[in-house]
């Protein structure tokens, strides 16, 4: 229904603002918007103030009419006959604005006037701030919510491998969970790409958990392989959405951007975890590889151990280039032979201070077969490697647990020397000035210390998240012997992905005393970084060009 509200006072009325022309000025605006007769109800408040709107009979009946949801649309001729109180007229028209009705005024100029331009400004700013204080309301209780009662939300659809239960907290699906470690295990230990792996699920019969779609996408999967929620870490409030000002979505929704909040902002919810850290780590660091490695294959000449390998003399990665041989008599064109050598065995720059590398290069196929067959040999006798892995991990971290404690006590002094600093100040036994020298130096030693410390903790981390635990390890061990039964499966591809699981770095450095033939030292960091120290020669050359 449609209200028409008209109000005169008992002060004698200007001209056109009587009841019976108010009304009719209000009907030709019904008329106009498309109302009939039967649609309208007439308002009439006579010999009432404009000041005070609960002492009027008609404005409070046309008020509690609005609120209950008979009246959707409201007619007056101005602002002034709802109240000529500028805080009355808004909480009025703030009033019908939240039961759902509209309001017009005849008085079209009002818009224009800066009586009007104010008053719209104000009810604009009023349901702004309602609004943004509707929000504000809204995220706090969400945040409880997350914060005290651990519920997960906003979450429309529990993560693949979870389910919802009645509290809204995440419990395991162990149906599916069982192929999240699926999925983790084909990316990790047989290197499928998302596609792979989606094919593999729907050949098992797995489908997505929304039900838009029952194909498996990149995205999807690459969302299983790279959330934390998988290892028992929820983060509420981590990202926030802005809108792009004048852009719109494909299906007409305002376009928005995606930020981190920072991390102090998060709300962390623990979940319990599907898989386990390292299994967790080691697919991020898959990731990277696949990031960095992406055109080592693609390319004339494939070098299984690009930019792995390290120079012992100066730090340098070593490049993966060729070199021309000789001339081949059918075809008369000169050979390639691919090889590895240390960028600074020819530095680009020139000086006193430049100095060349005294490494030296090394054919390429010579250096892939000697490292491969370490790794064949390894993967043959795995268990004598695995037991010194085990050893030798827990003794490192039990000295740097050790370090850890000495560093703690030394800061810990520091700080108890600070405290005998400024007492020593206020007993006047050293000056102002002596006093800012040496709290400067403690401070700067306990900086020093806290970075070690730092230092230190991450590597302790490192060992107790160490990737390559031992049933990992050994079931990755168990895919390498069952490809190497059969040489066909053994691609560049494949081969790369073995070198990269077990060597981090390969460091390479030249010994002899006798100048006509060095002796290589080969040494990695990875898995088996304290197994590879030997010496080994394979057919040095001193100069490139003479290597065959």
């Amino acid at each position: 229904m449609l209200a028409l509200y008209v109000r005169v006072s008992t002060v004698l009325q200007i001209d056109n603002t009587s009841l019976d022309q108010q009304v009719e000025l209000c009907k030709k605006l019904a008329y106009q918007k498309g109302f009939t007769d039967k649609d309208i109800l007439i308002y009439r408040e006579e010999g009432f103030s404009g000041e005070d709107i609960d002492i009027r009979p008609t404005m409070m009946k046309l008020r509690e009419d609005v609120s209950e949801g008979l009246i959707s649309h409201v007619i007056c001729t101005h602002p002034d006959r709802l109240s000529r109180d500028l805080t009355d007229k808004l909480i009025v028209v703030r009033e019908f604005e939240k039961s759902g009705a509209e309001i017009f005024f005849t008085d079209t100029e009002f818009e224009k006037s800066p009586e009007g331009i104010l008053f719209f400004n104000i009810i604009s700013a009023i349901a702004s701030y309602e609004l943004a204080l509707i929000r504000k309301r809204t995220v706090r209780g969400r945040e409880r919510a997350v914060r005290e009662l651990k519920k997960i939300m906003p979450m429309r659809v529990a993560p693949f491998g979870y389910d919802k239960d009645e509290n809204g907290q995440l419990i395991i699906n162990t149906h599916e969970a069982q192929y999240v470690k699926m999925i983790y295990e084909w990316y990790i230990y047989e290197n499928l790409t998302t596609r792979e792996i989606g094919e593999r699920l729907i050949k098992c019969g797995v489908m997505p958990k929304r039900g838009e779609s029952k194909n498996w996408s990149a995205s999807s999967i690459g969302r299983i392989l790279s959330s934390e929620i998988y290892i028992g870490n929820y983060y509420y409030n981590r990202r926030q959405s802005k809108k792009v000002k004048g852009q719109t979505t494909k299906s007409g929704n305002p376009k928005r951007t995606l930020s981190l909040r920072e991390e102090e902002d998060w709300l962390h919810v623990p979940v319990s975890p599907v898989i386990d850290q390292p299994l967790f780590h080691l697919a991020q660091k898959q990731k990277e590889r696949n990031i960095t490695n992406k055109h080592v294959g693609n390319q004339t000449y494939e070098f299984l151990l690009k930019s792995l390998l390290k120079c012992g003399h100066c730090g340098r990665t070593w490049d993966a280039t060729t070199y021309s041989g000789s001339l081949d008599k059918e075809t008369g064109k000169r050979m390639k032979y691919r090889c590895y050598r240390c960028p600074n065995l020819a530095p680009k720059k020139y000086g006193p201070g430049v100095k060349r590398c005294p490494s030296q290069s090394l054919r390429a196929e010579l250096l892939e077969d000697y490292m491969w067959n370490q790794v064949v040999a390894l993967v043959s006798e795995p268990e004598h490697y695995l037991k010194q892995i085990d050893q030798t991990s827990k003794g490192g971290a039990q000295e740097l647990q050790l370090r850890v404690q000495t560093l703690e006590r030394e800061i810990e002094q520091r700080y108890k020397e600070k405290e005998k600093v400024k007492l020593m100040f206020w007993r006047d036994v050293i000056s102002e000035e002596e006093m800012i020298t040496d709290l400067k130096r403690l401070n700067d030693t306990v900086i020093k210390l806290k970075q070690e410390l730092n230092h230190y903790s991450i590597q302790i981390q490192t060992i107790h998240n160490d990737e390559h635990t031992l049933d990992k390890l050994m079931s990755f061990i168990n895919h390498i012997q069952e490809r190497l039964k059969e040489p066909e499966k053994l691609t560049f591809q494949f081969k790369r992905h073995i070198i990269e699981m077990f060597f981090n770095e390969i460091i390479l450095r030249f010994e002899s005393n006798d100048l006509e033939k060095p002796e290589l030292v080969i040494m990695s960091v990875g898995a088996f970084d304290k197994l590879m120290q030997q010496k080994n020669d394979i057919g040095v050359r001193t100069q490139p060009q003479e290597i065959r």
